[in-house]
């Protein structure tokens, strides 16, 4: 299920911990990738993704798969 954009889920969020979390996805207001399409910030595939181990987000919606701000979320 894709998660919905909204203040609950933003509260939940994880994204702003994530190594892969960078200065440019602060000044593009990025959060939720998982909800939201890829990332438009040069992202490091080589960091580690938290969303499978500790995003309630990403438990919650059922979500497979990692590195959602790299490839954006498969449905």
């Amino acid at each position: 299920m894709k998660p919905k954009n909204s203040a609950e889920n933003y509260g939940k969020c994880l994204c702003m911990q994530c190594p892969l979390y960078i200065d440019c996805n602060k000044a593009e207001a990025e959060r939720i990738f998982c909800a939201r399409t890829k990332s438009e910030c040069a992202m490091d595939s080589g960091k580690m993704c938290r969303c499978p181990i500790d995003c309630p987000v990403y438990s919650e919606n059922k979500l497979a798969g990692a590195y959602f701000c790299i490839t954006g979320l498969k449905e």
